[in-house]
């Protein structure tokens, strides 16, 4: 696999983790994060992780201190010049993991945020600012909000500034209304499909059976972001003998794969009739259930990453392929279902990120054309072990390089809870 590189450049991107609402942080925990905080710059020339020694501001760049206590959040800071400044932030309280947050004047707009930053600690926070008002926000785990006060930056318009948007939970739910209403038409699809190819087998036309599996099986692969939602039904379907006791032979095996592994594998009609009959069972299961089954608002957002993780660690190793050598075909699909993904979610990623919006656009449709470049011209697909060490390098790097860019979703899409108190 040919490494990938980060996208070059400051981005507006956030590291994916719980919110200060989502766990308490033991105490223990602050001993850990003594050796290295989690450091996020929204606007400055990196991203950085742990702590980022000042020396790097390098070039004149000017440099501030902004300190936090268990009562005030940037007491007395004073507004830089427009341009790129890089904050220390130093937590002084004697107990308190407090995220550090560099606000718009709108109070939702981020410029720049120290993720978790332990008491008796400090880390930098490099950022970008346009002229305008700012504030810090010192958001405690436990729930407390502790607010500086606003700050005019002056001087002259920059370039390469960024900032993100929080998102509300009910933006998310309208996001996963519009994902869920285009996954009941692909099962719809995906269930006339499953009649046609339990036809062919039961009628022992397993050449025809042969032509029918594949559309069928990318019409399920294109629903990732759905899967968990999915259950059990989930593994019936698109279960692979990977983990199971007996690999193939396990009666477990069923779905899909099972079906794959059958007629390729020069199984009878009788051999094979109950593997499709049971998957066209299951697939109409799904379409029945799924209107009842719960979808969780947050989990859409991480799927458009698990997707294509899943895509780089199974299909693109050749781990799952059962006979059909149509990797590069459910990869594509793939890349397809993260793009309904990010369709659904598009109205959101407008407002929390919308550079990182029409770079990951980009980003999937170049990678959804790589794949298809692989489709012969009748349908079939280029073997993934006919390509050469180049090709399949060239693939592995660029599709890295997008999973990069998607673990910024997660982030882009934390939903803002209240906090307990103000300050």
């Amino acid at each position: 696999m040919a490494p990938h590189q980060p996208v070059a450049g400051p981005t507006a991107t956030r590291r994916w983790r719980p919110g200060p609402w989502q766990a308490a942080v033991p105490a223990a925990l602050a001993a850990v994060l003594v050796a290295g905080g989690v450091v996020l710059s929204i606007g400055g020339t990196a991203l950085a992780k742990g702590r980022v020694p000042q020396a790097q501001a390098g070039g004149g760049t000017p440099t501030a201190l902004i300190t936090v206590s268990s009562t005030a959040c940037a007491p007395g800071w004073q507004a830089p010049h427009s341009g790129r400044t890089v904050f220390t932030v130093n937590n002084v309280s004697a107990g308190t993991i407090y995220a550090v947050e560099l606000v718009g004047a709108n109070q939702t707009s981020v410029y720049g945020e120290i993720e978790m930053l332990a008491p008796g600690t400090e880390d930098t926070m490099d950022v970008v600012l346009p002229p305008g008002r700012y504030s810090f926000s010192c958001n405690a785990f436990s729930g407390a909000l502790l607010r500086s006060q606003v700050e005019q930056v002056t001087g002259p318009p920059v370039s390469g500034t960024y900032s993100y948007t929080p998102v509300d939970a009910h933006q998310l739910q309208l996001a996963t209304s519009t994902y869920r209403a285009n996954v009941t038409q692909w099962l719809q699809r995906l269930g006339s499909a499953t009649d046609a190819l339990e036809s062919a087998v039961k009628s022992g036309e397993l050449a025809h059976a042969r032509q029918l599996w594949l559309p069928a099986h990318l019409d399920y692969e294109r629903l990732g972001g759905a899967y968990d939602a999915f259950g059990s039904l989930a593994g019936e379907i698109n279960g692979t003998a990977l983990s199971l006791q007996g690999g193939v032979t396990s009666p477990y095996f069923t779905g899909f794969f099972a079906l794959e592994y059958g007629i390729w594998g020069g199984q009878t009609t009788s051999e094979l009739s109950p593997t499709a009959v049971a998957l066209d069972q299951a697939v109409h299961s799904l379409i029945a259930q799924f209107p009842h089954l719960p979808m969780a608002p947050t989990e859409l957002g991480p799927s458009t990453y698990q997707i294509l993780e899943n895509t780089l660690q199974y299909e693109m190793t050749g781990e799952v392929d059962e006979g059909s050598n149509t990797d590069l075909a459910t990869a594509w699909a793939n890349v397809e279902g993260t793009q309904m993904a990010l369709s659904a979610l598009e109205p959101v990623l407008k407002q929390s990120g919308p550079g990182v919006l029409a770079r990951l656009q980009q980003g999937v449709a170049a990678m959804a054309a790589a794949f298809k470049a692989y489709e012969e011209p009748n349908g079939t697909w280029e073997p993934l072990q006919s390509l050469t060490t180049s090709q399949h390098e060239s693939l592995d790097g660029r599709l890295g390089s997008l999973l990069e860019e998607l673990s910024e979703v997660p982030e882009l899409l934390q939903p803002v809870q209240p906090a307990t108190a103000t300050s």
